[in-house]
């Protein structure tokens, strides 16, 4: 019986709220690759050694928080019931000191009357501050909440483009751009593939596509990485890239070096010829020549590349170089100096370069 009264009791001592909640729960970022944004473009340096024309994207993002329903019951204390207790309890202290202040404490309707308002008030104080709790009860899922976040690089497209004219080192390197953004022309038509090493400084590259100046395209190439590719290059190149011991010191002669102008595929392009012999004894291993042509960009700092002359072979080596129509339009039929210092894997071509001063003429059988 005690305890159903107390329970009573302290079921009116508190108070139940019930407030309907939405928590929220895993969050995840999703990237929404549908709505890329092009910035400017660039140009890369692929592992293969070649040139490509790409345009990075980014990607905007959303935040996706997964939401879930409750219920929060809050159980509470009942102020009334502890003021009723309160006031109780001190009426019933006040009554208990007036009756043990009587002549007659044991017979004094006082103290029975307080000890019992004590008895009644003090569960009243007391039990609203006792079993006070908060309680979650789970609902169903709501749909999740999208927020918009930052951008993300999300990839690349090919520059769609057919030629490009880029400037680097003073130089100027004119080519056409396939499907897949790949500059015709190698890294290496000036940079020497033989020489390549992670000391080189990085290229600060400026290009222009199809001939539109509105449009520039910058890019920075770390000079360290052409020293991997240049293997590539090597392995793969037309020539007898081959470099072996030197055990007999060959002769490495030229005749004329011959500058001329001649339509090529997709537009019109110098080409350099020179004819070379080895007159022996031994093999000449990684031939090439360094083009020099300060007054004329397009042709300047080229390598020409030979590869391997075996004892007693002659040949002509030949290096075209595409050029844009303005730079045809300048240098037809006009005066140029062109000259060539050749090198060899163990340093054994001549140190003279051989010399070109002339018209630089149109004629399609050179």
């Amino acid at each position: 019986m005690r305890a159903v009264v107390l329970a009573v009791v302290l079921a009116g001592c508190h108070l139940v709220e019930r407030n309907e909640i939405v928590r929220p729960g895993e969050i995840e970022r999703v990237t929404l690759r549908d709505r890329p944004t092009a910035r400017s473009a660039t140009l890369q340096l692929t592992e293969g050694g070649q040139l490509r024309f790409v345009e990075p994207l980014d990607c905007p993002t959303e935040n996706v928080i997964q939401q879930t329903a409750g219920t929060e019951i809050l159980t509470k204390p009942n102020l009334a019931t502890f003021v009723v207790g309160i006031v109780a309890t001190s009426l019933g202290a006040v009554s208990t000191i007036r009756g043990l202040s009587d002549d007659d404490p044991g017979g004094s309707p006082f103290l029975y009357a307080g000890a019992a308002l004590i008895g009644a008030g003090l569960p009243f104080a007391v039990g609203p501050w006792i079993g006070n709790r908060t309680e979650t009860v789970e609902g169903a899922p709501r749909p999740a909440v999208r927020t918009p976040s930052s951008t993300v690089p999300c990839g690349e497209r090919t520059v769609v483009a057919k030629t490009a004219t880029l400037r680097v080192r003073g130089l100027e390197i004119h080519g056409s751009i396939d499907g897949d953004g790949m500059f015709s022309i190698s890294p290496f038509a000036i940079v020497d593939a033989y020489e390549a090493a992670a000391s080189l400084p990085t290229w600060e590259v400026s290009a222009v596509l199809d001939g539109d100046r509105t449009k520039p395209v910058a890019a920075m190439i770390d000079g360290g990485s052409f020293a991997s590719r240049s293997k590539g290059f090597l392995a793969a190149a037309a020539f007898d890239a081959r470099v072996e011991p030197m055990r007999l010191v060959p002769g490495l002669s030229t005749g004329a070096l011959r500058v001329g102008m001649m339509a090529a595929a997709g537009g019109t392009a110098v080409r350099i010829a020179l004819p070379i012999k080895n007159d022996g004894p031994g093999p000449a291993w990684g031939v090439r020549g360094h083009l020099s042509a300060p007054a004329a960009p397009a042709i300047d700092g080229r390598i020409l590349y030979i590869g391997s002359i075996a004892k007693g072979e002659g040949r002509e080596a030949s290096l075209m170089i595409p050029i844009s129509p303005d730079v045809a339009g300048e240098i037809r039929n006009s005066v140029i100096d062109v000259s060539i210092e050749l090198r060899d894997a163990h340093g054994t071509a001549p140190a003279t370069p051989i010399r070109f001063r002339g018209p630089v003429i149109v004629d399609p059988t050179r």
